[in-house]
């Protein structure tokens, strides 16, 4: 059960489709101008792109990031016949439109199957040696048929789900309160909630980047002194970066930013190992893609004092491949995987035992 074991016909002849064909790319907004410098223009995977659509606004400008840009009403219009769609917004933000919008009879791919499959051709052997790292069969078909339904736009599947994420599974069932629970990505604190109910003896200390579901935590566990809120990022040194909060969706997407010029906001990224102090038992990374930095500068207290890892994979196709390898090469852990949701691209977490 290897990722080279997969059937890619079906992509190969999409991709050779599209390059016959209009191609137009839905959704403009922070993923886009990535897809188009990576996979789109001479030389790469896809052709450029005809245009630019957005259907939750208009676009002031005639173009983006090179590509001319219609309107919503325009691409509707176009022929299936000789158009192909890629969706390059969420992963399930536009799903939704396609049938009210009537779209259903074009050929309509998410870009993130794409960036699935280059990535892919590109690292088989490592992608093949984190599914060899895996120390059970479950772990091992939950792992390959994440990406699999990535490739193919299966973003349902109940065959994957597991309950209870991070603790209150057969993995971790109860709470090791002789050290603390560093977690970050806190968000609206259900999982503290749950870590209390798990343990009233444990002490969490956790981080949340964004200003304002800190307060809200603070507020709410004012009153617990077990419980530590950290309005800070998880990194591998300390340093400020800029960082966006998303305020506008509820901090659902809120991140760092590697181009600074996006956003006027700064917060403090502390590491693990130079910011916690005393034993930690366990720790829990949700950091929108900041996972492999946070485990770097965690080195030291994972060497010290071994503690249980649970850590979401699902933010990038580099950590769902990576962060297992990084993890193998500086440990003695066992690796299992669990996903905890019924989207299949979202709450796959690794685990150690």
């Amino acid at each position: 059960m290897l990722f080279s074991d997969l059937d890619l016909t079906h992509l190969r002849a999409a991709i050779n489709d599209i390059h016959e064909k209009k191609l137009v790319l839905w959704g403009a907004g922070r993923r886009l101008k990535g897809f188009i410098e990576e996979f789109c223009g001479e030389s790469k995977l896809l052709p450029k792109p005809l245009c630019v659509c957005d259907s939750t606004r208009d676009i002031p400008e005639k173009e983006l990031f090179g590509i001319p840009v219609m309107s919503f009403s325009e691409v509707r219009n176009m022929s299936p016949q000789d158009t192909v769609i890629i969706m390059t917004a969420g992963l399930l933000e536009l799903q939704a439109k396609v049938v009210s919008n009537e779209l259903y009879y074009f050929p309509i791919y998410h870009c993130r199957s794409f960036e699935a499959y280059s990535y892919l051709q590109e690292n088989m052997a490592d992608c093949d040696r984190c599914i060899d790292l895996l120390a059970d069969q479950r772990s091992k078909e939950v792992y390959r048929k994440r990406i699999e339904n990535i490739l193919f736009g299966q973003l349902w599947d109940q065959s994957l789900y597991s309950a209870n994420p991070y603790f209150g599974n057969e993995i971790n069932e109860v709470l090791d309160d002789s050290g603390q629970l560093v977690f970050a990505g806190a968000f609206n604190g259900k999982h503290i909630e749950r870590a209390i109910l798990n343990n009233p003896a444990i002490r969490v200390t956790a981080f949340e980047p964004s200003t304002s579901w800190s307060r809200f935590l603070a507020e709410k566990f004012k009153n617990n002194p077990r419980i530590t809120i950290n309005n800070k990022i998880l990194w591998s040194e300390n340093r400020f970066l800029a960082f966006d909060d998303d305020d506008s969706n509820a901090g659902l997407d809120a991140h760092v930013c590697g181009d600074a010029a996006l956003t006027k906001h700064k917060r403090e990224a502390v590491a693990i190992d130079e910011y916690v102090d005393g034993k930690v038992s366990m720790i829990a990374l949700d950091v929108e893609g900041s996972e492999q930095l946070a485990l770097k500068g965690a080195s030291e207290t994972i060497a010290r004092d071994h503690p249980k890892l649970c850590i979401c994979l699902y933010h990038t196709l580099d950590d769902y491949f990576r962060i297992p390898l990084l993890i193998s090469e500086n440990s003695d852990y066992q690796l299992r995987v669990k996903h905890h949701s019924c989207i299949s691209v979202i709450e796959t977490v690794l685990y150690t035992v």
